[in-house]
């Protein structure tokens, strides 16, 4: 049976989860600040070993690409390409807002996937879960905008689902401009959620093994690099 590890350090959420299949065996989730870096070896050590499994006997890993937390999202890629030097192993990216959605499955109703991007911005998705597929469709891409334009982007009498960081930060905003709306809460470790997307890339060969191709998704540049001076 396909085994799959999974990690996420997008946000100060991180979660590292051991998969056979899409059934869950072991999900480890820690919560971080400046010590990421430090702490993650170690907690995929420790969730290896807890699992009595090691490194090469994975078939495929997923990992969280991001948006979130621009630090996170490099240290968390940084750290899968140096287990992953040696092997070319299969290598499933995945987009936090998706990740994100796909903890409240309803095929019935579209979920708004929301991550408080702070300064009054939010990244946004919409999606809604395929049964057949097994993944969430894309009603509404990716994107950064102020909170008060999801008005604009959004239909105030859909039956949306509003789920996410993004959510929380400004529920008293989504309560006012939909009425239809429910606000879901949930925790907001992503690592299984991972697994179980990849897994089922994973069966369609929709992956990658060149490390190269394994990139952040930014959809608003680092500080650093917004603050460059102009030559």
């Amino acid at each position: 049976m396909t085994t799959i590890l999974s990690l996420d350090t997008t946000s100060k959420f991180a979660s590292i989860s051991v998969s056979k299949g899409d059934t869950i065996q072991l999900e480890y989730n820690f919560a971080t600040r400046d010590e990421l870096s430090a702490s993650l070896i170690p907690s995929l050590e420790f969730v290896l070993n807890s699992a009595g499994l090691k490194l090469h006997q994975m078939d495929a890993f997923g990992i969280g690409v991001g948006p979130g937390l621009f630090t996170g999202i490099r240290v968390g890629l940084a750290t899968l390409k140096g287990l992953l030097l040696a092997e070319r192993k299969p290598i499933i990216p995945v987009i936090t807002l998706e990740a994100q959605a796909y903890k409240y499955i309803d095929p019935s109703i579209d979920t708004v996937s929301l991550i408080d991007a702070r300064r009054e911005e939010v990244y946004l998705a919409v999606y809604h879960f395929s049964p057949k597929s097994k993944q969430m469709e894309p009603v509404l891409p990716p994107e950064l905008l102020p909170y008060q334009r999801l008005k604009e982007r959004l239909d105030p009498d859909n039956r949306y689902h509003f789920v996410g960081s993004g959510a929380e930060a400004y529920k008293n905003y989504i309560k006012d401009h939909f009425k239809q709306g429910k606000l879901c809460q949930r925790s907001f470790f992503l690592a299984s959620e991972i697994c179980k997307l990849a897994y089922h890339r994973f069966k369609k060969n929709d992956y990658i093994t060149d490390l190269q191709q394994l990139t952040p998704f930014y959809l608003r540049k680092p500080d650093a690099e917004q603050n460059l001076p102009l030559l």
